[in-house]
């Protein structure tokens, strides 16, 4: 194609045809620009399509974190009604006076104990670290996204803050052998009848006014309360995290 225009360009100069040599560059030079235009526009199309490919597979893989934290939210809410229901029993049984504490050491570990919720931020992480935020062109979308995040953030803090006091009860005990922590039905096998028989707990059941009975008692009684808030701030989660999935799964496809 170069070779035939160029010997177009020659046969006009041999012929002294100066003014029609004068068009015949002039219109391949407005065919040179029009190509380079074609090709920047084509090079500029994929450009725009691989960033829509990469936006859309930011939403994919925040609508999956997103999937994973209503499960585990779902597993944290049943696991708190189950160490709720557990603190209650407890306690009711320790205000009721047992004249054998294994009722209540038996519930001990269940009212402690509970699923924690740890948020999948992966996705979210990779795009704000990479600072490809701005990949994402739906502002409103992108805004509720953050704000999503930004709740989480603060309800964990808020749980994680609420916890403190729940452990401070169980370091406030004083004296573990006397309430008679080896005597846990989960951990009475680990010791044998001797060193049992030496590490003899109280009967502070029995005793409304036992240092131990009270602690035993607020720490059961916090325990209902901050599985209750827990709950609250859990279930908001959850109903933000499903919102924020159903509008992103129009944008996974």
């Amino acid at each position: 194609m170069i070779k035939f225009f160029r010997h177009n360009r020659q046969g006009y100069i041999s012929e002294g045809k100066n003014t029609k040599y004068f068009k015949y560059v002039i219109g391949e030079i407005v065919l040179v620009v029009i190509g380079i235009l074609i090709a920047l526009q084509i090079n500029n199309w994929n450009d725009q399509r691989k960033l829509k490919q990469q936006e859309q597979t930011y939403y994919c893989k925040i609508s999956e974190d997103l999937k994973t934290d209503i499960e585990n939210i779902n597993r944290t809410l049943v696991s708190l009604k189950e160490r709720k229901i557990t603190a209650k029993r407890l306690l009711i049984n320790l205000l009721s006076i047992q004249n054998d504490k294994t009722i209540l050491l038996q519930d001990y570990l269940g009212a402690l104990r509970a699923y924690d919720y740890i948020p999948t931020k992966a996705a979210i992480l990779g795009i704000t670290s990479s600072g490809k935020l701005e990949n994402l062109k739906n502002s409103a979308l992108k805004n509720e996204i953050l704000h999503h995040y930004s709740e989480q953030d603060y309800a964990i803090k808020i749980i994680d803050k609420n916890d403190d006091p729940i452990f401070q009860k169980i370091f406030s005990y004083g004296s573990y052998t006397d309430f008679g922590i080896n005597e846990i039905p989960s951990y009475k096998d680990e010791y044998s009848p001797e060193l049992s028989a030496l590490l003899k707990s109280t009967e502070w059941q029995r005793d409304p006014n036992s240092t131990l009975f009270k602690h035993i008692k607020d720490h059961m009684n916090m325990t209902i309360i901050l599985c209750s808030r827990e709950q609250q701030l859990l279930g908001n989660i959850k109903i933000s995290s499903e919102t924020l999935f159903k509008k992103m799964s129009t944008y996974c496809q």
